[in-house]
């Protein structure tokens, strides 16, 4: 909503309401107007009526409030504490990019900009006599005292002034008999320290109007998108009407078309319009009675909170009044609720929230992710439809187009994209994190901050190979070291697989029986058996604590559980939503999902959709009150090695969000200290003052400082880094995609997809990431199907084959930090060098017998291991020379059937 602009004379601006000195009486066309001679009550009477007031104040033991009332002034709209909306601001910006409030306050400065239509449809519906009284109607007042005083229903009985000061007092909800005298005592005060069209237009500008907005300028846009001094007669009384309808009554859209209340309203004051024929001219009372034979006036339809905004942006997912990340950090930290922030009371809201974001980290995220808006529904001539095939006006109305695989698409408008030359059901997910202080630089997770969030637990991705970062540190806290040996066999059995899979796992589609490696070489290459070895060995809920201590907040999987109302739910998507409180004790997470309450009715959010966040358990503390209210149930984490991650926690095959893995890695980058990921730099009161907090930041050693920089060693021969070949480490991750072929399956012909469709190929990727870090940012890239969590993704030809992270997601990473270190100019800095703390340990490559085989890779590197031994040792054509240096190898035979053995 823009700022009115009148005429070049006679008009002023809309803004917040000055206070001036008595103004002269407004002229009206045809009429003296307020200028005419006033009906004056004898002095007289108005002392008996003033007298009696007193006289019942002083029996209810009020005289001293109301003296100090009387002599108190009575303040304008600009002296008043307002609730006020919150804003949101990037770091190191003042201009706001969101806001969060209850209404929009627009003010008018100048009573000259208050139109005819306005004023008199107030005075037709609230105070006829408002030009000629002096700002009690003692009648009323008294009448209305002794009413209640008798016990009988409270009246009210005021003038606008005495409306005014009842606002201005905050006492408007309560016309008891006490404060209703207050008010006729401050009504007094007022007419003597303001002129009466002050008065009127504190009025207007102090009044809510309903549909979030506070003073006339304010509904006069919302309601009906002009200018206050544009306002029809009608549209006049319309939003006169509502000054005391806040709930709606009168608003048609709100109240219904049953009702009529808002016609029967409108009505009465259009007609009393007509009987002021002192103050209205003939001329317009002619168009008044036109516009009431037309009936009531169209409004606009939204009804939409306009005081909350700018939130459908890419910041969007942090700040929404919904689930944005940023409230539940707020509270948690600043000990404030979102109805602290929403300005509904006095005195509260008015912040100002300033984001970690910073705004050209943002921009580079936007640059290198966005493919712009999903494609909606087109007739040939660009209209656009709606899911009947009905043309709309608004583009937020029209369906979104679905491909025949069943896909969204996006516009793909942004040449700048990585994706550019990518196919347009692909999209990307961006989280920058600052590793030194946990902060969220950059949060890329979809154009729209109200819809599905591509880098948040809402929509989490296997994280794959990246999570072996994660696995490689547990070995390495476990006492491993990077120089430690794994079996790689691929395939290769393991026990606690039982079935599945004829308990055996592979790397890939690698088939390579007799492959032992270290540590580093097994993370390098990617191996996902001696991943799930390590998960074994030390258990898959001491990787998980790992993760969360090095940043992971949630986790999903399939589960089974209870609903509300018995039935059991299986194979059900659960979140799993870790706490960690450093210093507090072990970790603790809690479930979430899809719940049936007691009746068999969805569980539902805020906004009446289906929950899928909703609490699964039902945990009581010592008190006796439900754990899930605050969204923690005391379980510990390692209360069983294989729950509720199984060993494929090692190689990634859980679902995280990108913004935990860059968490993660950010951990890693700061030598191995955990800062608590947050969105909120700091936060500013209604006068700019910084509001301190009631805890610091959580942080946690989660390694030793040479574990971390052993990881950082491994991760900096993995992938090709930035441009200007600074340090940097990092990991590729790719996830198989996995079902039927959507073509076939989406075909409205396929009535059996199992039977009819074919299933795609164990080649096809799904997922495709490349999280790595720098010194000065830890990044998390990831890119999937904008629809399908398992369909396949493509390479720059279209092809689905040959897709992994290293050739999809890595190139978004490195196009993206070569952005930010061009434009942030980061210094480069060098990491600490590798310490291969811990024991080299070869339990996994032992055999039963305790020796490990003379041929394998660890004893080719480490002949003089007295492990490796064999039987018989090779004959010496076929002896390895570094073996035959060492003497190792069999003589050849002499025909005498004997040769040197080991004891020789």
């Amino acid at each position: 909503m823009g700022v009115p602009v009148g005429p070049a004379t006679g008009r002023g601006s809309v803004g917040r309401a000055s206070v001036v000195g008595a103004a002269r009486p407004k002229a009206v066309p045809g009429a003296s107007g307020p200028g005419r001679k006033k009906k004056r009550i004898s002095k007289r009477r108005r002392r008996v009526y003033a007298a009696l007031i007193m006289v019942c104040l002083m029996m209810l033991g009020a005289i001293t409030v109301a003296g100090s009332w009387f002599f108190e002034s009575v303040p304008a709209p600009e002296d008043l504490a307002f609730g006020e909306s919150t804003t949101f601001t990037y770091s190191g910006s003042d201009t706001p990019i969101a806001g969060y409030g209850e209404y929009t306050r627009k003010l008018v400065d100048d009573y000259g900009d208050l139109p005819d239509s306005v004023v008199w449809s107030l005075l037709a519906l609230e105070d006829k006599d408002f030009f000629e009284h002096e700002g009690v109607d003692y009648k009323g007042t008294m009448r209305a005292l002794i009413n209640n005083i008798k016990g009988g229903d409270t009246q009210g009985a005021s003038t606008i002034s005495q409306q005014y000061a009842g606002m201005v007092s905050d006492i408007r909800g309560d016309i008891s008999y006490g404060r209703k005298a207050k008010e006729a005592v401050m009504a007094m005060k007022l007419e003597q320290e303001y002129s009466k069209k002050d008065i009127l237009l504190h009025y207007l500008n102090l009044n809510f109007y309903g549909r979030g907005t506070y003073g006339i300028a304010a509904a006069s846009e919302v309601w009906f998108g002009t200018k206050v001094e544009e306002l029809s007669w009608a549209q006049g009384m319309m939003l006169v009407m509502q000054v005391k309808a806040g709930d709606g009554s009168f608003d048609p859209r709100v109240a219904g078309e049953e009702s009529t209340a808002p016609s029967a309203r409108w009505t009465h004051g259009m007609e009393t319009l007509l009987t002021m024929t002192e103050d209205i001219s003939e001329e317009d009372r002619a168009i008044i009675q036109e516009q009431l034979d037309a009936g009531m006036p169209e409004t606009l339809e939204t009804l939409k909170n306009p005081g909350s905004w700018g939130h459908d942006t890419t910041t969007g997912f942090i700040t929404n009044p919904t689930d944005g990340y940023v409230w539940a950090e707020l509270e948690s930290r600043w000990g404030l609720d979102k109805k602290q922030f929403y300005g509904h009371d006095a005195g509260t809201g008015g912040y100002t929230v300033v984001l970690t974001i910073d705004p050209v980290i943002q921009a580079a995220a936007s640059a290198t992710a966005s493919r712009g808006h999903l494609k909606v529904m087109e007739d040939e001539d660009g209209n656009f439809l709606n899911a009947d095939g009905e043309k709309v006006e608004n583009r937020a109305d029209a369906e979104v187009y679905k491909n025949d695989k069943g896909y969204f698409e996006f516009e793909n408008t942004n040449d700048e994209a990585a994706l550019f030359n990518y196919n347009t059901a692909m999209t990307t997910g961006l989280v920058a994190i600052e590793p030194k202080t946990g902060a969220v630089l950059g949060y890329y997770g979809g154009e729209d901050g109200t819809g599905i969030d591509k880098s948040g637990p809402e929509s989490p991705h296997p994280a794959s190979s990246t999570f072996k970062m994660v696995t490689a540190a547990t070995a390495l806290t476990q006492g491993a070291s990077i120089d430690s040996w794994w079996n790689a066999d691929s395939p290769r059995e393991f026990e606690s697989l039982g079935d599945v899979n004829d308990g055996k796992l592979r790397n890939g589609q690698q088939s390579d029986p007799e492959v032992d490696m270290t540590l580093a070489d097994a993370v390098i290459n990617s191996k996902n058996t001696p991943m799930y070895a390590i998960a074994d060995k030390y258990g898959a809920s001491t990787v998980l604590s790992q993760a969360v201590d090095m940043g992971l907040t949630t986790l999903s999987k399939s589960d089974s559980y209870t609903y509300l109302n018995g039935e059991e739910a299986n194979g059900a998507n659960v979140t799993y939503s870790f706490v960690n409180k450093p210093g507090e004790g072990e970790n603790t997470y809690s479930r979430h999902g899809v719940m049936l309450d007691e009746n068999g009715d969805y569980v539902t959010d805020s906004n009446g959709a289906i929950d899928y966040w909703a609490a699964i358990d039902s945990f009581e503390n010592a008190d006796g009150e439900p754990i899930n209210n605050d969204g923690v149930v005391d379980r510990l984490v390692t209360e069983s090695p294989r729950y509720p991650a199984d060993n494929q926690i090692g190689f990634g095959q859980y679902p995280v969000s990108v913004r935990d893995m860059a968490a993660i890695y950010a951990t890693i980058a700061n030598d191995g200290v955990y800062v608590e990921t947050h969105y909120v730099a700091k936060l500013l009161d209604r006068n700019g003052n910084e509001v301190p907090p009631e805890r610091e930041l959580y942080q946690e050693k989660t390694m030793d400082v040479g574990m971390a920089r052993d990881l950082q060693y491994i991760g900096g021969f993995i992938g090709e880094g930035p441009a200007d070949q600074r340090p940097f480490f990092g990991k590729t991750g790719t996830w198989e995609a996995d079902g039927y072929e959507a073509e076939c399956r989406n075909d409205p012909d396929t009535t059996d997809v199992a039977e009819q469709c074919e299933k795609y190929p164990e080649a096809y990727s799904a997922h495709a990431w490349y999280t790595g870090a720098i010194p000065q940012l830890s990044v998390a890239t990831w890119v999937g199907n904008a629809t399908s969590e398992s369909d396949p993704i493509y390479n720059d030809q279209g092809s689905p084959e040959g897709v992994a992270g290293g050739n999809t997601s890595a190139p978004v990473w490195q196009k993206f930090m070569d952005d930010v270190i061009g434009q942030k100019e980061y210094e480069r800095t060098e990491w600490g060098q590798p310490t291969h703390v811990g024991n080299p340990i070869l339990d996994d490559i032992l055999n039963e017998d305790g020796t490990i085989d003379a041929d394998s890779e660890y004893c080719i590197a480490n002949p003089t291991d007295t492990k490796c031994k064999r039987e018989t040792p090779p004959a010496s054509e076929d002896c390895p020379p570094i073996w035959e240096a060492m003497n190792l190898c069999t003589p050849e035979d002499d025909g005498r059937g004997n040769g040197r053995g080991d004891d020789d």
